[in-house]
């Protein structure tokens, strides 16, 4: 049940992977370059030039043939070529602390207490595939850990869930993105869920409606699939089944600061499948419509910690969901005890790219 962070963070890590006339981290960390943008060294010459002597001083003469390089001075060749050769890896590391866990389809897991969910992953750009631009591809682990569980749970303790993600994504056009993602999220209590297998492909739009005012609407499509394992919300279709998500993810950097500038974000979102994703005997209704969903988050750059350590950055957020489908209403209930369809949710965190 990873929590919405690959396309986040995978935009935050390629900012770490691309030169700035390249992919814009979404969640405003500023993008880094390459170590093949820098400039490389002067190749290294075994051999001195001879000076030059004012034609004044003596008569030209031809120069003498150059003496063949020994093999001496061409293993210092082949090294020199060797160590103009950088990584092109690049890593993510996100810790955020939140008031519950709360899935981005609306099933209340944890409301209790503290949930620290950790992210950690690493980017391979790939480079450029026709019309499909500055590909690349991401690899993680993303955890959930409680309070709430850690002294009432004798097998796990406080752990609930490990996912794990594997993810391509590229742009066209410039503005427009793709992102196809596969995650298996697997559950360490004895009377967990069997490992779900899900597919999620995303299309996105970094928009110029309002030119150059810094405010952007970043629409957006995600289609989401469960191909095999547990119902991803409890009571719905273990798999063969899945939803659409339409929303959007109006943006905005203040740059009043200039080394510490606050990018706003507010992801607004619904999502819409068949009856039978969210409830696979119909128990609780008939309803296609899953949960609707309203962000407020803050981040800025920590610009005072020095680059050789990476690029760090804290953030802040406020989440609050409306469970419109019942069955999700009566999963939560089944989990955590909570019986409101208004579900509130906070979040502190910070994080590293390099």
């Amino acid at each position: 049940m990873l929590c919405r962070v690959t396309g986040s963070l995978r935009n935050l890590a390629l900012s770490a992977a691309v030169s700035a006339s390249a992919l814009t981290a979404s969640l405003g960390l500023p993008s880094q370059s390459r170590a093949t943008d820098l400039s490389a060294p002067e190749p290294l010459s075994l051999v001195q030039s001879a000076p030059t002597s004012p034609a004044s001083a003596q008569p030209q003469q031809a120069a003498a043939p150059a003496a063949a390089p020994t093999p001496a001075a061409s293993h210092a060749f082949m090294l020199d070529d060797a160590a103009a050769e950088t990584p092109n890896i690049h890593g993510f590391v996100e810790s955020a602390f939140k008031t519950g866990y709360l899935t981005p389809r609306g099933l209340y897991v944890q409301n209790s207490q503290l949930s620290w969910q950790p992210v950690v992953g690493l980017v391979f750009p790939l480079g450029d595939f026709g019309p499909l631009k500055k590909v690349a591809f991401v690899s993680g682990i993303w955890n959930a850990v409680d309070t709430y569980e850690a002294k009432t749970n004798p097998r796990n303790g406080p752990w609930d869930e490990m996912d794990i993600f594997e993810s391509f994504s590229g742009t066209i056009a410039n503005d427009f993105g793709l992102n196809l993602t596969y995650g298996a999220w697997n559950f360490p209590q004895t009377t967990g869920p069997h490992t779900e297998h899900n597919l999620d492909l995303k299309f996105t739009y970094s928009d110029h409606f309002l030119g150059d005012s810094g405010f952007s609407i970043n629409p957006y499509l995600d289609c989401w699939w469960a191909i095999a394992g547990s119902s991803t919300v409890v009571l719905g279709r273990a798999g063969g089944t899945g939803y659409f998500e339409p929303g959007i993810v109006p943006t905005y950097t203040f740059k009043g600061i200039t080394s510490y500038p606050m990018t706003f974000t507010f992801p607004t979102y619904f999502s819409i499948g068949p009856s039978s994703y969210w409830d696979a005997t119909h128990t609780y209704g008939n309803s296609i419509f899953g949960v609707a969903s309203c962000s407020a988050d803050v981040q800025v750059p920590l610009s005072f910690v020095p680059a050789k350590y990476g690029y760090w950055h804290a953030d802040a957020g406020f989440t609050y969901d409306y469970l419109i489908n019942n069955s999700l209403l009566h999963a939560g209930e089944i989990l955590s005890g909570n019986t409101d369809h208004n579900c509130f949710l906070g979040s502190v965190g910070f994080g590293v790219n390099f």
